[in-house]
């Protein structure tokens, strides 16, 4: 089962937002053991999204299409994926009493210009979507299966939540899923990393890839769920070649792990001058989540000693920092030195600086 994604809005192809939708939709089909082929934006564009809805069409077996069913002219998607279907638009009255149910009690007055979202392909399954006024629905035509989603990253989490996710689980039963093996590589770049991969993998016909999300570079190994016992060894030689530069292995996240294992205490201050802004990126999104209600802070001049957790790393020298974790009296300390020795890569060097502190508190915690 091959999926696309299709976002439509003027403000996507114009750079105004960030069409995070068609990553998040892949994620959870990947996680499935679906394979996207493509991720399609167009504008408001009424010959562009027909044009695009064979265009998905002709590569996939699953549609997924998002935004576009608000209740403004510009909203025209299920007009369009009616005459695409050839099924005429019905009205739905349980719609319409839910646009009532959720803006009448917040003293909104419900208009006219509403009704619009209340039409619907005919036969179409409809999602209520609890995040807001445009339901999903899902509908059948010319072979495939459309899933046609509200636009917002919130109501399309919504309705994921309330069908979709138990029709995909239902829907790959039976399936031989498509699988992938990360390992997240740091310390050598990406040539030196695909000569070692490919050293490994000489004369196996097996696909293949490299991500470079500095200072990591990802290698990835992907085959059917029906090959896994066959890959077994291949992947073992995978590992064994990266050994000694695999940090974390299938999408593992260090500052995710690093927040997990902080969770546990009721204080922590981190002390940075060595990275400038690389460590205080990649850890504030994710302490925000896990550490609410705890007290949590980041200087680049000092550390709180009453802190339960002191995490600090500090410069040497140009090439090497010094990394400390303390807890109450106990301490844990080393020098990290980078691989990185040219002047040009001083930026890669404070990535390479911020992550391996980080792996080196995870341990230690």
């Amino acid at each position: 089962m091959i999926a696309s994604v299709l976002g439509i809005g003027t403000e996507l192809v114009d750079g105004q937002i960030v069409n995070k939708n068609a990553a998040w939709i892949s994620e959870k089909l990947k996680a499935l053991g679906l394979t996207t082929s493509l991720h399609l934006v167009v504008p408001d564009d009424r010959k562009l999204i027909s044009e695009s809805l064979d265009y998905c069409a002709k590569h996939s077996h699953l549609m997924f299409i998002t935004g576009g069913l608000g209740p403004t002219s510009d909203d025209f998607t299920r007009e369009l994926i009616s005459e695409w279907t050839g099924l005429k638009l019905t009205w739905d009255e349980n719609s319409w009493a839910h646009i009532k149910e959720r803006l009448e009690p917040r003293g909104y007055v419900v208009k006219d210009i509403q009704r619009q979202q209340c039409y619907f392909p005919e036969g179409s399954r409809i999602i209520k979507n609890s995040e807001g006024t445009a339901n999903a629905f899902y509908v059948e035509a010319k072979g495939k299966k459309l899933f046609v989603l509200p636009g917002p990253p919130r109501e399309i989490e919504a309705v994921w939540k309330t069908e979709i996710a138990a029709w995909l689980d239902k829907s790959v039963e039976g399936l031989d899923p498509y699988i992938t093996r990360h390992w997240d590589t740091i310390g050598m770049g990406e040539s030196d990393v695909a000569t070692l991969v490919e050293q490994a993998l000489a004369n196996v016909n097996v696909d293949k890839g490299y991500r470079v999300h500095l200072p990591y570079v990802e290698v990835k190994m992907s085959f059917f769920k029906s090959q896994e016992e066959k890959m077994r060894v291949h992947v073992e030689r995978v590992t064994e070649a990266l050994r000694g530069i695999t940090v974390t292995r299938d999408q593992q996240d260090v500052p995710l792990m690093l927040s997990l294992a902080l969770k546990r205490y009721q204080s922590v201050s981190v002390q940075d001058s060595s990275t400038g802004q690389f460590l205080l990126n990649r850890l504030m999104p994710v302490m925000r989540d896990f550490m609410t209600e705890k007290s949590w802070s980041f200087s680049s001049h000092a550390v709180d000693e009453d802190a339960q957790v002191r995490l600090t790393i500090s410069t040497r020298d140009e090439h090497s920092v010094f990394v400390s974790v303390a807890r109450g009296n106990k301490k844990h300390s080393d020098i990290i030195t980078a691989p990185f020795k040219a002047m040009p890569m001083r930026e890669r060097r404070a990535q390479y600086f911020a992550e391996m502190a980080m792996i080196f508190w995870l341990r230690h915690l």
